[in-house]
């Protein structure tokens, strides 16, 4: 008991979004990341990174960079330091390759290139965004209520780019847990769920991100993150073709 009590006292105390209230509405929430994103000039990240299709599993390492809100590179890696793929993102654009993709491609960042390669949709959601376990803005959807299945839990649903967003949200801390994606039909495109989070600068960021879409899941455990480490635009293109690149409309 004595153990358990001086364990409690140490820990970390737990993460609050101090920079929102509950009266200052959930518009207020679903902008906030972006704006704060907007603020942090360089990310550099690191992350165990794990794939799961039915009873297969892949384990790697993720090497992320991020430059402002334009400019994102995530290194894959597998057994012996072994290169996966690199996937670049210049504002609309994304690039991709590597062994594990057959090649290089190019194609808009929020096109259909990594469904094409990997059968993972991300709802029109940015890599960056995505990965990171960030919300990109959206607007409240109307004649959708918001749902409180618990006195301290909102479940708010916000339109994005043509789909329909759900996110659940802790009212104390203002922390999302879990977002749903559907189509405006009704069709679920994919899920995330955004656990153990932690202040860096003055954004909030979960240390594990789980993507799901139907049998496919791809979790990344971060172990670091720094934004101290100034990245060189140069950087970001390094060991990446620019000729006989295949095209993903």
């Amino acid at each position: 008991m004595v153990f358990l009590i001086v364990v409690v006292a140490c820990a970390p105390p737990p993460a609050v979004r101090r920079e929102w209230k509950l009266e200052d509405g959930f518009s207020r929430l679903l902008n906030l990341s972006h704006e704060q994103l907007e603020t942090l000039g360089n990310i550099t990240a690191e992350a165990s990174i794990e794939l799961r299709q039915g009873d297969v599993r892949e384990r790697g390492t993720a090497l992320i960079q991020m430059k402002g809100v334009d400019l994102f590179r995530i290194d894959v890696r597998g057994p012996f330091y072994s290169h996966v793929f690199t996937a670049l993102q210049e504002a609309d654009s994304l690039t991709v390759y590597g062994p594990a993709v057959d090649g290089a491609w190019k194609g808009s960042a929020k096109g259909p290139l990594l469904m094409h390669l990997t059968g993972v949709d991300l709802g029109l959601y940015t890599l960056a965004y995505a990965l990171l376990g960030l919300v990109e803005p959206g607007a409240l959807a109307t004649g959708i209520d918001v749902e409180y299945p618990r006195a301290d839990r909102a479940i708010i649903p916000f339109y994005g780019k043509g789909t329909l967003r759900r996110l659940w949200v802790d009212l104390h801390s203002g922390l999302i847990a879990r977002e749903r994606i559907e189509t405006l039909a009704g069709q679920l495109l994919v899920e995330r769920r955004l656990e153990k989070y932690r202040r860096v600068a003055n954004l909030l960021l979960p240390q594990r991100v789980e993507i799901k879409q139907g049998e496919v899941v791809i979790a990344l455990d971060y172990r670091s993150l720094n934004i101290d480490k100034v990245l060189s635009v140069d950087s970001f293109s390094k060991g990446i073709p620019r000729q006989k690149l295949r095209r993903v409309p």
